[in-house]
């Protein structure tokens, strides 16, 4: 069957507005869940952030734009990987992510540390000291953590502690209400809670690592855009380089 001529002209044009250059480029969809100073905000209104003010910028250096779409941190990993998101911000790199997605270069860092209720008593030289303590730890769950703190919490001594928590939110209440005595999480999400919800402080008990975070690009886009990593790399470079960049990180101090 053939198609009438208006038609067949048409069709470069509809391939164009779905992945074409220039003002037409469909946006990219990125999740974006409640993990201040990173990323929060409120349900119906843009989210805001760290990360959304770094990825604003490399998006706009890369010639492209973002649909922010709010998703619970694990699920956004099941929507990229059915292709109901593009991007996943804050990413760090792990074996099973690059079944379904692959990674930029590194936009930022992030800190992983042991908090516990502050004013309690402390001596731990590393994770390998709780074995064999009744102590639960508390850990989102869809979280990869660097390769250090993976080994460590795949010991099952270990692993038999863990217990997951279902969203950003509640590492603080988790601690706060003694479900667990301690979480793994980002200290500067920590105390930008601590500082806003009433209630007993935090410390930090064991600095784990300091891991760089990237953009996760799921492989349903790539197979489409195959040279979309790389675009975004050159913008990444490229918006590094502007001045704004360093009053971003500036406006959040630690970063």
């Amino acid at each position: 069957m053939s198609l009438p001529r208006r038609s067949v002209c048409l069709l470069p044009l509809a391939s164009a507005r779905a992945w074409g250059a220039g003002t037409e480029i469909a946006p990219l969809r990125i999740g974006w869940s409640d993990y201040p100073p990173f990323q929060h905000g409120t349900a119906g209104e843009p989210p805001q952030g760290l990360d959304v003010d770094l990825l604003e910028m490399l998006a706009r250096a890369s010639g492209e734009r973002l649909q922010w779409m709010r998703r619970p941190w694990a699920r956004q990993m099941a929507d990229v990987a059915r292709g109901e998101l593009d991007l996943v911000p804050g990413a760090t790199p792990s074996p099973d992510r690059l079944v379904f997605g692959d990674f930029t270069q590194p936009y930022r860092q992030e800190r992983v540390a042991l908090l516990a209720l502050a004013g309690e008593p402390q001596a731990l030289r590393g994770l390998s000291d709780l074995k064999g303590r009744a102590v639960r730890i508390g850990a989102i769950r869809g979280v990869a953590f660097p390769a250090a703190v993976r080994r460590a919490l795949e010991d099952p001594e270990l692993a038999r502690l863990v217990v997951p928590l279902h969203a950003n939110d509640l590492t603080l209440s988790a601690l706060r209400s003694r479900r667990v005595d301690y979480v793994i999480d980002d200290p500067s999400t920590m105390n930008w809670r601590v500082a806003r919800e009433p209630g007993a402080a935090v410390q930090v008990v064991l600095e784990l690592a300091v891991s760089p975070v990237h953009l996760l690009v799921g492989r349903p886009l790539l197979a489409q855009r195959p040279t979309l990593i790389q675009r975004l790399n050159q913008g990444l470079q490229a918006a590094r380089r502007q001045p704004e960049w360093a009053h971003v990180l500036a406006r959040y101090p630690g970063y």
